[in-house]
């Protein structure tokens, strides 16, 4: 598949097959993640592969949750049924945070595109920092979690959702 294929076939996969993603995929994928760019080089990222139980704790915690706000049910649902979960940290905290999360970005998007590209879905997940102190005790990595990115064969092949074109984006 060549780049312009990946970028215009990735999707946001909220339905997964029952199928284990192997160790040696999920590498790969994070070392795609590495080779982002980083502000200043500082690579301001630290991962954990959750599968099974340690997942399903996040989800739980995420369900325990819901009533913060309407998506975060769906949320734990989703990585229920995803394989695996990313969980991505923070590692570093001395004062520059806004560009280590642009950082941190990046990264995910690179291990997003590398599973478009491998066959596997994957979705970019915010709320698990509504968990973010459950996750620290799921999975004892005190550093702080910032995003998550859940993996699996996808059981969905979703439209396109609407783009903003270039001239709506553009500023004058």
């Amino acid at each position: 598949m060549n780049f312009d294929d990946v970028v215009l076939n990735r999707r946001s996969i909220r339905k997964y097959l029952d199928e284990d993603v192997s160790s040696d995929d999920l590498y790969k994928i994070i070392q795609f993640g590495i080779y982002a760019p980083s502000a200043h080089n500082r690579q301001p990222w630290k991962v954990k592969i959750l599968k099974g139980d340690k997942k399903n704790l996040v989800a739980d915690a995420l369900f325990a949750k819901a009533s913060l706000d309407s998506s975060i049910s769906n949320t734990a649902r989703i990585i229920k049924e995803a394989p695996v979960l990313i969980v991505v940290f923070y590692d570093k905290g001395d004062g520059r945070r806004d560009n280590d999360m642009l950082s941190i970005g990046a990264f995910i998007e690179n291990m997003h595109l590398k599973c478009t590209e491998m066959g596997y879905g994957s979705l970019w997940i915010a709320n698990t920092n509504y968990v973010k102190e459950e996750i620290s005790e799921i999975t004892g990595i005190s550093l702080e979690c910032v995003s998550s990115l859940a993996v699996g064969k996808s059981l969905e092949t979703p439209k396109m959702r609407p783009r903003k074109s270039l001239e709506e984006i553009m500023v004058k």
